[in-house]
């Protein structure tokens, strides 16, 4: 009998232990749970859309221009960072000299205008062409029960050979949710260089001297 009754007993501190050791998992999975919905709660995040309304300057016209060996990147109208963006990722996809340019940009001047201008700044900085961009952006819009702001954004961008040629244009649609801790650039910058890799042929820039795969998975690991 008391054989049975310390049985008894250790089959319930046994239990009782495994009960609390599965109760204390459980707590655990919901600290973690919770620590993840307040990092998610305060990390930016971004994400781009496929390029929309592309044109690209017929073969033959491009064939009488001479060979792009260098670009300048003008600053973006609406956001500078976002032409930083670029530059660093010129500088990863192709062997092109690539110049940062830097000064005052107009918003609201018409397509002509903004050809003019970097036709006249490819002469200036004695590059082959220029990249000029526009972002704008609509009201940001609560998300993640309110701890997030989702906005909206579209870059329009051009590039302009130094005669004035318009080589070709793209739009670029893309989400920013901005949360208490700001965008990690570096993550930004990487994964804009894997999305304009990947439709480097459908908007114009697989002839700008884009490096092999390999070397930009090597850029992509350092």
């Amino acid at each position: 009998m008391l054989i049975r009754r310390l049985r008894v007993r250790h089959a319930c501190i046994a239990g009782f232990l495994l009960l609390s050791a599965v109760a204390m998992q459980g707590c655990l999975a919901i600290v973690w749970l919770g620590a993840v919905g307040v990092d998610l709660a305060r990390t930016s995040d971004i994400e781009f859309q496929s390029f929309e309304n592309s044109w690209v300057a017929a073969p033959p016209e491009r064939q009488q221009l001479r060979p792009v060996k260098s670009i300048a990147v003008m600053p973006f109208v609406g956001d500078p960072v976002m032409a930083e963006r670029w530059t660093a990722v010129f500088r990863e996809m192709t062997a092109l000299r690539v110049v940062s340019l830097s000064g005052d940009v107009r918003d609201g001047v018409s397509e002509q205008e903004q050809i003019a201008l970097a036709q006249r700044m490819s002469a200036k900085s004695q590059v082959d062409c220029v990249l000029i961009g526009n972002v704008a952006g609509e009201e940001p819009k609560k998300t993640f029960v309110g701890l997030k702001e989702s906005s909206p954004q579209r870059l329009y961008l051009h590039l302009v050979s130094e005669s004035g040629t318009l080589l070709w244009k793209t739009e670029l649609p893309y989400t920013i949710a901005k949360g208490a801790k700001n965008l990690d650039e570096e993550f930004v910058t990487k994964a804009l260089l894997t999305h304009v890799r990947a439709h480097a042929d459908d908007i114009g820039l697989a002839e700008l001297g884009v490096r092999n795969q390999q070397t930009a998975s090597r850029s992509l690991r350092n």
